[in-house]
């Protein structure tokens, strides 16, 4: 009995699996992607971002910065990713970000106390 429900679950659930995966891949295979990463530290301050486009083509930029905090060069880094992204033409991408703090900023589940990271909120 037990080995019944079992097969006859999952055949259902892959059914059901399997439509999904369909939708989905219809939906993200012309999304563009940004990654992106900024770091301060004693070797200095650089801004990273990867943006993945749908035809394949993969644009990689590394930026060194002037002096400034871990949270700025976070947003600088994304900031520099949607302009890239703007050049293409691309108004719409999902944004891989390492920095909780300025996702949850940017969401606004969290506030920016600080005033020097008010004017990137406004930028993006």
């Amino acid at each position: 009995m037990l080995a019944d429900f079992v097969a006859d679950f999952s055949a259902k659930v892959m059914h059901e699996a399997e439509k999904e995966a369909t939708r989905a891949s219809h939906v993200t295979q012309d999304l563009w992607v940004l990654h992106n990463y900024g770091a301060s530290n004693a070797c200095g301050y650089r801004l990273g971002l990867v943006l993945e486009i749908p035809n394949g083509e993969v644009v990689r930029q590394s930026i060194r910065c002037l002096d400034m905090t871990n949270n700025e060069t976070e947003y600088e880094a994304v900031i520099t990713g949607l302009r890239l992204a703007l050049e293409y033409g691309e108004r719409h991408l999902r944004l891989r970000c390492d920095s909780q703090l300025v996702v949850n900023q940017v969401i606004g589940t969290f506030q920016i106390k600080e005033q020097r990271l008010q004017k990137y909120l406004s930028q993006i």
